[in-house]
């Protein structure tokens, strides 16, 4: 029989490589943060269990815990179906509108501007 023996050092490093594996630039993080922390207020508001938030969204109730912390490691998808049941996804549909983003708007118009044709004559 082998004995497998980890070296102390290599150990801390994959497990700490895993735990940055999941960090986020900071803004980002408040983002996260904030919307688990309207998904919980909104599940209490409803007097939902973690349970029921889960059964409804047909997930397990680890996985809204994870969301309601937080955890970057939470597919997207999971938290948009939260926020789909706890009827929240109006916020987020209003802030991923292309016309109040000014990038978007000014690539618009340059490619309108290129594609005119002066017509000869």
């Amino acid at each position: 029989m082998y004995k497998l023996k980890i070296n102390r050092h290599l150990f801390e490093f994959i497990v700490k490589k895993s735990l940055h594996a999941d960090l986020l630039p900071f803004e980002a993080e408040e983002v996260v943060t904030a919307l688990g922390e309207t998904v919980a207020l909104a599940r209490r508001a409803r007097e939902w269990t973690q349970a029921d938030l889960a059964a409804k969204m047909g997930t397990s109730v680890n996985t809204v815990v994870n969301i309601e912390k937080g955890r970057p490691s939470v597919s997207f998808g999971q938290v948009l179906n939260a926020l789909w049941v706890l009827d929240l996804l109006g916020p987020l549909r209003d802030a991923i509108r292309p016309e109040d983003d000014p990038v978007i708007q000014q690539a618009a118009m340059m490619r309108l501007k290129r594609g005119r044709r002066v017509p000869h004559g």
